[in-house]
């Protein structure tokens, strides 16, 4: 009787940790495709010459997220590849600006998103990244 209790709560305790290990697929596959850029700002130069440059997005311009973790990046007629992962609502863009870019998605209906890097404030100037993009 009593291996049959124990069966019963290993086979209940797998049950439990089987469902909450699921990962609800709406906010991935949403975040999927391209998106408009709607403005690139970023810091260039060293010591006086450091300045803000911003890009407003022209209609070829677009970050595209493809469902095997690259982003394809068009801009100002210049394409680059990243890689990317979302990770509940968070997505962290690789070698973006001055490190990672982070960016939150909340929802599946979001139409715009903001991915940032860190802000590097160094003798040399302020170095860092961020795009406005937008469905």
């Amino acid at each position: 009787m009593k291996s049959i209790q124990h069966l019963f709560f290993i086979a209940l305790a797998l049950l439990i940790f089987d469902s909450s290990c699921k990962k609800s697929n709406d906010i991935p596959t949403s975040i999927l495709g391209k998106w408009n850029i709607k403005m690139d700002s970023l810091y260039v130069g060293v010591g006086p010459n450091n300045h803000e440059v911003s890009y407003i997005g022209q209609s070829r311009d677009y970050f595209d997220f493809s469902s095997d973790g690259h982003l394809y990046v068009m801009e100002n007629s210049i394409s680059d590849t990243l890689k990317y992962t979302l990770t509940q609502g968070i997505v962290l863009v690789q070698s973006f600006g001055s490190g990672e870019g982070k960016g939150e998605f909340p929802s599946a209906s979001a139409k715009d998103l903001i991915i940032t890097s860190a802000y590097l404030y160094t003798p040399g100037g302020i170095f860092g990244r961020t795009v406005y993009l937008t469905r």
